[in-house]
C-alpha cells in the first residue's frame, strides 16, 4: 500500500459513520442510453475500458481507508485495482413497472456494506439493463454509481458520470487508450486537498462557544442562558420523528421517486427568475406546505430544516469536475403553514430569504458547522452518543443541481436520458432525505429517502407517497399559473 495522507476531519466525520454502520452508500445515477454496441465487445469489457478512464481522472477512485476503525484513518493506494470488484451488472428481472424496478435496485444500492475497505475502494457501479419498449430502439442502462460519502459528495457523483460518459464513448473507439484487461495498474497522482486544506475553516469564539459550552455544562445551567450543544435552531414543537436508533439487523433504507418533466421544470424556473429566486428555496416552501397538511398541528408546529451547501467556489484547486468531500450544512427553522395557496406572497418572501441566506452560507468558509469538526478529537464515542437522542432537524434537503452531458451523436454514442440521486438512511440525523437532481434540459428527479421506522407513524410508505403526491402536483401546477 502507498501512503497517501491522513483524513481530513469532515472525511473522519464520514469515515466514522460508515464503519458504525450509521451511514452507507450514497447513490448518483443514470438512465443510459446506447444505438448499438459494438458487436466485438461486451458491456463488462466495456465497462471496464471506461473504469479505467475514470480512475486516471478521479484520484480518490484508487484510495483503500486503513484504520477506518481508529480517531486517525488514513487514505492509501493498492499497486493494482481488480475492477471485478467494482462492476455488479444485473440481470433483468420480469418486472414492467420500470420505477418499481429502479426504487428496488437503488434502495438494495443504498443499503450495500463495502468490506475490506483497507484492500478495495469502497465504491462500484451497479448496472441494470431496462427493457425497451421498441425492437429497434436503443439499449437503455440503469447505471447507479454507488460509493462512501467519504470519497465525495454528491456533486462528485456528477463529476464521475461526466467522466464516465465520456470512457464510455472513448471504448467504443478503436483507438481507445485502455483494454480490458480487469487488472488496473494504479495511478501515480496524489489526492486532491481535504476540504480544511484547501479553504481555511475560521471559527470566531462567539460561534465556537455556544456548542462547545452547551456540551459540558449541566441542562440546567445550559438551558436558560441559550446555550445548545448544536449549531441549529430548535423548537419544542418542531417535527422530528422518532428519537435516532440503531439496529443493524433491521437497518433499511426506504425511498419514493418523483419525476417532474421537463416542461414543467421550466415554468418553474420561469416563475424562479421572476421572484429573484433559486430553485432551492422555493422548494422548501412545497416541502414545508406538505408536510403541514399530512401531518396534524399536535404532532409538527414547525419544522428545522438541513440543507447541504456546497463550498467549492471558496477553495483552492477543487472545481465541479472533481470528486471531494465538501459540503456544509444551512439550518433554518419553517414555521407550520395553514395557507391553501400553492405559493403566496408571503411564501415567495420565505423562499427568497432562504435563497439569499444560502448563497451567504456557501460563499464563505466562516462560521461554517462543519469547521466545529476541527475540535472534537474524538468522534466515535461522540457518533455513538448521538444514538438515542432526538433529531436535530425534521428533513435534510440536498439539491445537486443540474446534470449537462454535452453533445453527442445519437447513431454512435452513449447519452444520458435522465439523472437520479439518493442518500441512505441516516441514523443521527434528520428523519428525512429530500435528494433532487435533474438532467440538464430534461426532467427534474426527487428521491425521498428515510430509515425505516424514524417517523414516527404505522404506514410510513403510506404518508411519504402522499406527501410525494403533494409536492409533485405543486410542482407541476406553475403552468398553469
Amino acid at each position: 500500500m502507498e501512503s497517501l495522507r491522513k483524513a481530513g476531519p469532515n472525511e473522519r466525520r464520514c469515515i466514522v459513520r460508515q464503519a458504525l454502520g450509521y451511514y452507507r452508500t450514497l447513490v448518483v445515477g443514470g438512465v443510459y442510453t446506447l444505438e448499438n454496441l459494438s458487436s466485438d465487445s461486451s458491456l463488462q469489457n466495456t465497462l471496464i475500458k471506461a473504469l479505467k478512464h475514470c480512475i486516471a481522472v478521479h484520484p480518490i477512485l484508487s484510495a483503500c481507508i486503513i484504520g477506518q476503525e481508529t480517531e486517525a484513518p488514513e487514505f492509501a493506494r493498492p499497486p493494482v485495482l481488480d475492477l471485478n470488484n467494482h462492476i455488479n451488472i444485473l440481470d433483468t428481472p420480469n418486472l414492467s413497472d420500470e420505477k418499481s424496478l429502479i426504487k428496488i435496485t437503488l434502495a438494495q444500492t443504498n443499503d450495500h456494506i463495502f468490506t475490506r475497505c483497507d484492500q478495495t475502494p469502497p465504491w462500484r457501479i451497479t448496472v441494470l439493463p431496462l427493457p425497451t419498449a421498441e425492437q429497434q430502439g436503443p439499449s437503455r442502462y440503469l447505471i447507479l454509481f454507488g460509493y462512501y460519502h467519504s470519497h465525495g459528495d454528491g456533486k462528485s457523483g456528477l463529476a464521475f458520470h461526466k467522466t464516465l460518459l465520456s470512457g464510455l464513448k472513448q471504448a467504443q473507439s478503436a483507438d481507445c487508450a485502455y483494454n480490458d484487461d480487469p487488472k488496473f495498474t494504479s495511478p501515480s497522482s496524489p489526492l486532491l486537498p481535504t476540504l480544511e486544506l484547501a479553504g481555511r475553516l475560521s471559527i470566531s469564539w462567539s460561534y465556537l462557544l455556544s456548542p462547545l459550552l452547551g456540551a459540558y455544562l449541566p441542562s440546567f445551567i445550559a438551558n436558560p442562558l441559550g446555550i445548545r450543544a448544536s449549531a441549529t435552531p430548535e423548537a419544542d414543537d418542531q417535527w422530528a420523528g422518532t428519537k435516532t436508533f440503531f439496529d443493524p439487523e433491521n437497518y433499511q433504507t426506504c425511498l419514493e421517486v418523483i419525476s417532474i418533466k421537463h416542461n414543467h421544470v421550466q415554468n418553474i424556473l420561469q416563475e424562479c427568475r421572476k421572484h429573484n429566486v433559486k430553485f432551492t428555496g422555493l422548494l422548501h416552501q412545497v416541502i414545508v406546505q406538505a408536510l403541514s397538511k399530512e401531518l396534524p398541528a399536535e404532532k409538527a408546529g414547525c419544522f428545522v430544516s438541513q440543507t447541504a451547501a456546497d463550498l467549492r467556489s471558496n477553495l483552492d484547486g477543487i472545481s465541479d469536475d472533481d470528486m471531494a468531500l465538501c459540503p456544509t450544512a444551512y439550518y433554518e427553522l419553517f414555521k407550520r403553514t395553514s395557507d391553501e395557496n400553492l405559493i403566496s406572497d408571503a411564501s415567495w418572501t420565505a423562499a427568497r430569504i432562504t435563497t439569499q441566506n444560502l448563497a451567504k452560507c456557501a460563499g464563505t468558509l466562516n462560521d461554517q458547522p462543519v469547521g466545529l469538526l476541527s475540535y472534537l478529537r474524538n468522534m466515535y464515542p461522540w457518533t455513538k452518543g448521538q444514538v438515542g437522542k432526538r433529531r436535530e432537524c425534521s428533513y435534510e434537503l440536498s439539491n445537486i443541481m443540474s446534470f449537462n452531458p454535452g453533445p453527442f451523436e445519437p447513431e454512435k454514442a452513449w447519452n444520458i436520458e435522465s439523472m437520479i440521486f439518493s442518500q441512505p438512511a441516516n441514523v443521527a440525523s434528520g428523519c428525512l432525505n429530500f435528494n433532487v437532481v435533474s438532467r440538464y434540459q430534461g426532467d427534474l428527479t426527487i428521491v425521498i429517502s428515510w430509515q425505516a421506522g424514524a417517523l414516527d407513524m404505522q404506514d410510513e410508505q403510506a404518508f411519504i407517497e402522499k406527501v410525494g403526491q403533494r409536492i409533485a402536483t405543486s410542482l407541476e401546477s406553475f403552468d398553469t399559473m
